[in-house]
């Protein structure tokens, strides 16, 4: 077997399609061009093809690695994921994995404490959440623990009383005490730890005025009236809505007043 001839690729000017007894053989990288001396005229033995083509092999899994490096930190589940997804053959993946190591451009540490400081930082989110993001992401146990260390308690509660804050400021037309259940259902979803939640409910007033409670009774209130007097009325309608209401977490001396002002306006 010979090397007939050697012709770059159009859309790929470093790469290049090599042509054996005049017919097309396979395309290489310039790299292993270079470093195999390949060139028209040279013979080719079957073992001196197969070199070729792992080192080809080889170098397209690393610069395929790398490319998708370029563009930020990654977990090496994420790397891994890529090269399979790149139809990369898997005898390539971990070879690739390993150098990728040794020259440290994968270190799942580095990228689990760069994780949790954006997290935390940008995003707020809660230990919990973080840590479920990064067992998805493929780091192990200790080293999302030893990541996890990036977000000190302090700055845990300064993010959930913001979120609290935040999330309560949205409840007006709800009761008090449904406003606090959804904030720290909220709170809970953003992966805070209950201790922590009871902190933060330690200083957050979500009791609202007698006047604001009843803007809010009436606002839910008038939505739940038209709902059951679709299908009720009189006795039926009052007791249902009553029953809503209560549901909904007002108190009952309100609900009474809301409904006695209801009847009173439709006489």
């Amino acid at each position: 077997m010979e090397i007939t001839k050697i012709t770059a690729q159009k859309k790929r000017k470093d790469r290049f399609n090599i042509f054996v007894d005049g017919e097309y053989a396979f395309p290489v990288s310039e790299a292993v061009l270079i470093k195999l001396g390949l060139f028209k005229g040279l013979e080719l033995t079957p073992e001196r093809r197969e070199e070729i083509e792992k080192e080809n092999n080889a170098y397209m899994a690393y610069t395929v690695a790398v490319d998708y490096l370029s563009y930020g930190l990654r977990s090496e589940k994420e790397v891994r994921d890529k090269l399979w997804d790149s139809e990369i053959s898997p005898a390539y993946i971990e070879p690739t994995i390993q150098r990728l190591r040794n020259q440290k451009y994968l270190d799942d540490r580095i990228y689990g404490e760069s994780y949790t400081r954006t997290a935390a930082n940008i995003n707020r989110k809660g230990p919990g959440v973080i840590a479920q993001e990064l067992k998805r992401k493929g780091l192990d146990e200790e080293t999302i623990n030893l990541s996890l260390e990036q977000y000190p308690e302090e700055t845990q509660f300064e993010n959930a009383v913001f979120l609290a804050e935040k999330t309560l400021r949205k409840q007006s037309r709800r009761s008090s005490r449904e406003s606090g259940q959804k904030v720290r259902l909220f709170l809970q979803q953003k992966g805070f730890d209950r201790d922590l939640i009871n902190r933060v409910f330690e200083d957050l007033d979500t009791e609202k005025s007698e006047e604001d409670e009843m803007d809010a009774l009436r606002s839910e209130g008038d939505k739940i009236w038209r709902r059951h007097a679709r299908k009720a009325e009189g006795r039926a309608l009052h007791q249902k809505v009553k029953a809503s209401l209560f549901q909904k977490g007002f108190p009952g001396e309100l609900i009474n007043a809301y409904v006695e002002e209801k009847i009173t306006n439709d006489e």
